[in-house]
């Protein structure tokens, strides 16, 4: 899982909040899982979040004895994970590489291509960390662009996979046909 928000995890449950994958196992960063698990946070939260907060739970909960956490090494062979924090704390992207062109499944980087890299310190509501998530947004783009990354996200379109060019004050996206 690249992260716990309901756009990513809400389809692991069915109506009855059970889960919907009997074999399937969860993988994500340590942060996340702890993040999403903190009572002070979900005290913080505003109602919407406290929403996300019981939807997580609820799928850590059924998926309980499924669920393992990312280190550094990799997931399978050539694929690994790469922590992106910021737009939530266990952010984390997928490497999958090859001897031709390599892959990066970057997740929530951007959510809005063409604003977030024409401007790449431009954030969103949902960034947990705004700071770091800017921070993490330049510093994956610039790997992007120098190691000739494809990508993949999740807000990037019906194509999905496209490569970030650097552009005079930010990057482009070219969509892979």
């Amino acid at each position: 899982m690249t992260h716990c928000h309901p756009d990513h995890i809400g389809g692991l449950l069915d109506a009855e909040n059970r889960r919907v994958f009997n074999v399937a196992d969860i993988v994500l960063h340590p942060l996340e899982a702890q993040h999403w698990l903190d009572d002070e946070q979900f005290t913080l939260a505003d109602e919407r979040g406290k929403r996300n907060f019981r939807l997580v739970r609820q799928t850590l909960e059924a998926y309980a004895g499924k669920v393992s956490f990312l280190n550094d090494e990799n997931i399978a062979e050539a694929i690994m994970p790469v922590w992106l924090p910021g737009h939530t704390p266990g952010h984390t992207g997928f490497l999958i590489e090859s001897e031709c062109t390599s892959l990066l499944i970057w997740g929530d980087i951007v959510h809005y291509p063409h604003i977030q890299l024409a401007q790449p310190t431009v954030s969103i509501l949902f960034d947990n960390d705004p700071v770091q998530a800017k921070e993490t947004r330049m510093k994956i783009l610039e790997h992007a662009v120098n190691e000739k990354l494809i990508i993949a996200g999740m807000h990037l379109g019906q194509r999905g996979f496209s490569f970030i060019h650097k552009e005079e004050n930010g990057y482009c996206i070219a969509y892979i046909n």
